[in-house]
């Protein structure tokens, strides 16, 4: 199988196009400077509470968490639109960008453990509701805010914290002793540790890639003993009669013919099962 994969460098690439190109500068004139407001809780009734659920964690702001599960995601997704806006020369919010980066540093955990709402509300419950608690979920959208932000700054803050978390992922979850069986919920983790990898060149990061699409779908379903367990904490109500296909976690990815569920889960997990059949050379991943 020849590998077909390129990955492209973008600050080589230039949007000029008169109809995208304008909407591509909006992007860095007009929505990173309202998203950043909406960040700090300045937007009224579209604030959110993302950066202060950070400060909370890192001991530096007295409060309550607040807002949703996953709802780390919008700090990083932030800085990954920020980092793909210097790509094309658009660097005013880079000095915004390393104080969110410091903040964000400063709430992770000694051992690399980095989730506002588990660290605040519920440390007893790491790892414990892989079904709906979006953790993985979260160093997914970490991670690939921290690759694509220092492919276009070159600064290794993000990544060193991405990494140090990607690490902790790596030894919890796997078929080893003491490891974690399982996977996540909703999908991400996966494709974001390939591009780690592609940027560290660590083996763990692909080898744990490949981990959550290889025991996605086995007998018995991780998710279902998960929802199952007397002392399950329900994140969801809406997700009380849990069907795996909902997650493709009905049977094993590579012997999924259909895409079934919930749409961006599927996407993530093609996303990182067409990475890693180009890199691994794998035909029955690729088919």
């Amino acid at each position: 199988m020849a590998s077909k994969i390129t990955i492209p460098d973008l600050k080589k690439i230039r949007v000029t196009d008169p109809l995208f190109s304008h909407y591509a500068g909006m992007v860095a004139k007009k929505m990173i400077p309202v998203q950043w407001e909406i960040l700090n809780g300045k937007q009224g009734q579209s604030r959110c509470f993302c950066i202060d659920n950070f400060r909370i964690a890192g001991g530096t702001l007295q409060g309550e968490h607040r807002g949703v599960v996953f709802g780390d995601t919008d700090a990083y997704k932030w800085l990954e639109a920020v980092a793909y806006c210097a790509n094309n020369g658009e660097t005013e919010y880079i000095p915004e960008a390393d104080e969110l980066i410091e903040i964000i540093g400063q709430a992770q955990q000694p051992d690399g453990y980095l989730n506002t709402y588990f660290t605040v509300c519920h440390p007893e419950l790491r790892w414990k509701n892989l079904t709906e608690g979006h953790e993985l979920y979260s160093a997914g959208h970490l991670i690939e805010a921290a690759v694509a932000y220092y492919n276009a700054t070159g600064k290794r803050r993000l990544l060193d914290i991405a990494a140090k978390f990607a690490d902790l992922i790596c030894q919890t979850f796997g078929d080893g002793e003491g490891q974690l069986p399982g996977y996540p919920g909703h999908q991400e983790i996966e494709l974001a540790l390939v591009k780690l990898w592609r940027v560290t060149g660590e083996e763990r990061y692909l080898k744990t890639a490949r981990f959550f699409i290889d025991c996605r779908g086995r007998t018995p379903n991780y998710l279902l003993r998960e929802m199952n367990d007397p002392n399950h904490k329900v994140i969801f109500p809406e997700l009380r009669n849990y069907d795996p296909s909902y997650s493709q976690s009905h049977v094993r990815p590579v012997e999924q013919k259909t895409m079934e569920g919930h749409a961006v889960r599927a996407m993530y997990q093609c996303s990182a099962m067409a990475d890693l059949a180009d890199i691994q050379q794998d035909e029955a991943l690729r088919s």
